[in-house]
């Protein structure tokens, strides 16, 4: 006998992308798992949280890594499930550090973490985040591919990587996270881009302009950027004053916002400064987030969001300072998978995202008559 959740609404309308019954079965097994297993989620230690059978590892082992369903359309169905169960105020993608032992797992290699200071063995994935009233709530993923894993024929092969799949940096992978939403989301809201040292946030700015989204992009304060033209002409003259790293740009022009003069003392400070965007199209309100009481800001960001739209990127960007994006992913066993493939880890990192949605909103839909 195997628990399922095949009568569970979400589960049901999720689940229905795999085509087999058997694959279903396993589905509702390995997701009750994630949500019931403390510590480590193990292959074992999954199956023994909710089911008896000696040989259920062995059979979610092959679920995960050899049983050929598709996981792309799960998630786009996980996105629209999420979409119409909270507000979204935005997409957040954001990199995720998975910690990793050996040279065996696809992608895993050497990387500086600013984070951590340091260098990691680790794999490096982009993840999609709904940023609503409930947190943040993984829908999709993208595993980075250094050249060596998808250049190397043996590695290719030993790692299971689909012939389609080739090298793409982080921030290409940002934008085909960002493509993939906009095709699911009538109403796209802004997107949000966390780039934490992995992504290049230029091209991302670039990429998400030329799509005519709406975006909050993370920058480094080294990022040289020129004020805006002024509308008091008593103020420097922008190709005076040339281009300055954006930190100290806004140390020494920012404005306070209003949002942030009427706020609670504890929570961030905010100025903000119109800029010439680095690929000179067009301008941006760059906003500056100190945290601290040093005179640089600790997290700098542009936004293309219309002044009339200032006070929404304010507070969005306010939500993803303080957000710790993929906490609760990680707490459901993310950073946990065991197997080698590129497929098994896709369809893992699926299932934890399942996880999170029903831990984040399974309780008020499953309450709901007809929900799913």
């Amino acid at each position: 006998m195997h628990p399922a959740t095949e009568h569970d609404p979400p589960a049901q309308r999720l689940f229905a992308h795999l085509p087999r019954a058997d694959q279903r079965r396993w589905a509702g097994v390995y997701l009750k798992g994630l949500l019931a297993t403390q510590g480590k989620k193990s292959l074992r230690r999954i199956a023994a949280s909710v089911t008896p059978s000696p040989t259920a590892p062995q059979s979610l082992q092959q679920f995960v890594n050899d049983s050929a369903w598709p996981w792309r359309p799960v998630r786009a169905e996980l996105a629209r499930w999420v979409a119409g169960h909270t507000a979204a105020h935005a997409w957040t993608l954001s990199p995720v550090v998975i910690p990793k032992r050996g040279e065996l797992a696809a992608g895993v290699h050497r990387r500086f973490v600013p984070a951590l200071g340091r260098t990691v063995n680790c794999q490096l994935a982009v993840g999609a985040f709904l940023s609503g009233d409930l947190g943040d709530v993984s829908v999709d993923w993208r595993l980075y591919l250094p050249r060596r894993w998808t250049e190397d024929a043996a590695l290719r092969h030993r790692a299971r990587i689909p012939e389609v799949t080739g090298h793409a940096t982080a921030a290409e992978l940002c934008l085909a996270l960002a493509d993939q939403l906009a095709r699911i989301t009538p109403q796209m809201p802004p997107v949000v881009v966390r780039t934490d040292g992995h992504i290049d946030a230029v091209a991302v700015l670039e990429g998400l302009g030329a799509r005519g989204l709406d975006w909050i992009v993370a920058v480094p304060g080294t990022l040289p950027l020129t004020p805006a033209p002024a509308a008091d002409p008593h103020q420097d003259a922008p190709a005076a004053l040339g281009a300055v790293p954006a930190a100290d740009l806004l140390r020494r022009r920012a404005r306070p916002s209003a949002t942030a003069a009427t706020a609670d003392p504890a929570r961030p400070r905010l100025g903000t400064l119109r800029v010439l965007l680095p690929a000179g199209t067009g301008s941006a309100l760059l906003v500056g987030v100190w945290t601290t009481a040093r005179a640089e800001p600790d997290r700098v960001w542009l936004t293309n969001l219309s002044p009339s739209r200032c006070d929404r990127a304010l507070a969005v960007i306010g939500s993803a300072t303080a957000a710790r994006v993929g906490v609760t992913e990680a707490e459901l066993g993310l950073h946990d998978f065991a197997g080698r493939s590129y497929p098994g880890w896709h369809r893992h990192a699926t299932l934890v995202s399942i996880a999170s949605a029903h831990r984040r909103l399974g309780h008020e839909v499953c309450l709901a008559p007809g929900a799913g």
